[in-house]
């Protein structure tokens, strides 16, 4: 008869449930972050038809709002009159001593999460830095004849880092992606990514 490990199964049930527990409470999270955004709102309107106040429905509502007037906000900034209205409201922002960093330091991390997906096709490569015998991942982000400008990303901080410049065939290729590249760097190579990396090295 096979002998009952309860440690064995109370481990094993860990590693499954952690993991898919943390992305319920990350989304659910998303969600009540962008709901906050018209919460009041819908609250008031609902208060002024005498509607239920179902906590449910006013954050489904809410969370519908929410992203319609991002969309929204997102196609006003594509505008000439949206463009200069926000780089208004952000140089007042700016003005602002400890308001102008958060500001800052937010606005680089949205950026570089969304201007580096598709940088050079996502080609993520692996170099030797910070000397010789010791690699690191790397994302390319300058080509020229014979070199290319690749940005080492930290870790657990990925939107900070170096800018090096190597020789081509100094750099070892990969198929990963800069997200799978990203995931494994701020996870300190604990991502399943990692993995893939074995190969190259």
């Amino acid at each position: 008869m096979k002998k009952f490990d309860l440690r064995k199964y109370f481990i094993t049930g860990i590693i499954l449930l952690v993991p898919l527990w943390i992305t319920v409470y990350v989304t659910w999270l998303f969600i009540k972050l962008i709901s906050n955004l018209a919460s009041p709102l819908v609250v008031t309107i609902m208060f002024l038809l005498e509607l239920p106040r179902e906590p449910v429905l006013v954050r489904l509502i809410s969370f519908l709002l929410s992203i319609i007037f991002i969309c929204l906000l997102g196609g006003l900034a594509n505008t000439i009159v949206g463009r200069h209205t926000l780089k208004f409201f952000e140089q007042l922002t700016l003005k602002i001593p400890i308001l102008s960093e958060i500001y800052i330091s937010m606005k680089k991390l949205v950026k570089f999460f969304t201007e580096y997906r598709d940088v050079k096709g996502n080609k993520v490569v692996i170099v030797e830095y910070p000397r010789k015998g010791t690699y690191s991942i790397g994302i390319v982000t300058i080509e020229t004849d014979n070199k290319l400008g690749v940005f080492v990303p930290s870790t657990p901080n990925p939107t900070t880092g170096y800018l090096i410049f190597v020789e081509k065939n100094e750099i070892i290729n990969t198929t990963l992606t800069v997200e799978e590249a990203l995931r494994i760097v701020v996870s300190g190579g604990i991502a399943s990514g990692s993995e893939e990396i074995k190969k190259y090295l």
